[in-house]
């Protein structure tokens, strides 16, 4: 099989979704230590420029954004800014959250996303995905400790940036057929700029004294001139957030939302691994089974589901590999997996 149609099903796309997820906490990390001296503009500014420069290199996606009709641009616009919402409250809690737990909360989404896909998409979820989804979100609640005396308000802006991302997703899926992945793809690093730079811009011209305040602080202080270790960081968290890009928005243009849930579960123990090592933070008892139901949850729904019968959900899924690996032609995409995906009978 070519590797274009090897993206578009379901194992690809969900074995790709899982290692991206797994790398993710390292761009996180990083940012959180860029935290302590860069504002948070000029990090997601100077990030979404070297990202902008690798998609204009390595895939037609400056071409395929430009040949979008109005109405597909403005789409595709309204889902990244769903995205660049939920990095904004995610980093902007990191500030006084230990990494572990706001990963660990920020996984909320992965259930978010499987109950929204039933009235939005139309979807179905069975009592198996229901038995996952629910002790996810038991795990949620055990960390975030509503109404006890560790409880930190900073955890609500994490679940608030857990719902923007699951509408980010949910807008995603109802967009599979507009378009193509690396528009698509795009269009979202785009909207980080621009974003990026306007949250820059407005700290040169009324840069904030240190406060004291490491939120306060990250978000208002103004541009700095980077080392090259400042570089070297940013780079990574480019193609870590690229990669993700890249396999998250495959996987939601190809295979059902309620069942890619459980994959973005790879992050949480990542998250721990890079907070010890880095900081020494270690969770909580609390955090240590929170996680554990939260995993347990997607470990279930893998057990469960057999990825071989799991529909395609479109009858022409958009390869991944358009985005970044090669230039093809969207005609040539649509019908080279059109066959493939009609023998397997998928549902629109």
């Amino acid at each position: 099989m070519p590797l274009i149609e090897r993206f578009a099903t379901p194992a690809y796309a969900l074995g790709l979704l899982g290692l991206a997820m797994a790398l993710i906490p390292l761009n996180d990390a990083l940012v959180k230590i860029l935290s302590d001296h860069i504002s948070l503009g000029q990090v997601v500014a100077v990030r979404a420029v070297l990202s902008l420069a690798v998609v204009a290199v390595a895939s037609d996606g400056v071409r395929a954004m430009i040949g979008l009709s109005a109405r597909v641009f403005w789409q595709f616009v309204g889902r990244a800014m769903c995205l660049v919402v939920a990095m904004l409250l995610f980093f902007v809690s990191l500030g006084t959250l230990p990494l572990a737990n706001v990963i660990a909360i920020f996984f909320v989404s992965p259930m978010i996303i499987t109950l929204l896909s039933v009235p939005f998409l139309g979807e179905t979820i069975g009592v198996h995905r229901l038995a996952s989804v629910s002790a996810g979100m038991a795990g949620v609640i055990i960390i975030i400790e509503p109404g006890g005396s560790d409880f930190q308000p900073e955890s609500l802006l994490v679940v608030g940036a857990a719902v923007s991302y699951a509408l980010f997703q949910i807008w995603t899926r109802r967009l599979k057929a507009e378009g193509s992945l690396s528009a698509m793809v795009t269009v979202q690093h785009l909207s980080y700029f621009v974003v990026g730079a306007l949250m820059t811009l407005g700290n040169a011209l009324w840069p904030v004294a240190p406060t004291g305040n490491a939120t306060l602080d990250f978000l208002a202080r103004g541009p700095v001139i980077m080392s090259m270790t400042d570089w070297l960081f940013i780079t990574i968290c480019c193609v870590t957030v690229l990669f993700l890009s890249v396999a998250s928005s495959n996987a939601y243009r190809s295979v059902e939302a309620s069942v890619i849930a459980p994959f973005e579960y790879t992050a949480i123990p990542f998250g721990a691994f890079w907070g010890v090592v880095i900081w020494g933070e270690w969770p909580t008892t609390n955090a240590w089974f929170g996680m554990a139901l939260i995993l347990f949850g997607g470990i279930y729904t893998l057990y469960r589901e057999n990825i071989r019968d799991v529909d395609v959900a479109t009858s022409a899924p958009m390869p991944a590999a358009a985005a970044v690996v090669q230039h093809v032609q969207d005609d040539d995409c649509y019908g080279a997996s059109n066959g493939a995906s009609n023998e397997n009978g998928p549902k629109p």
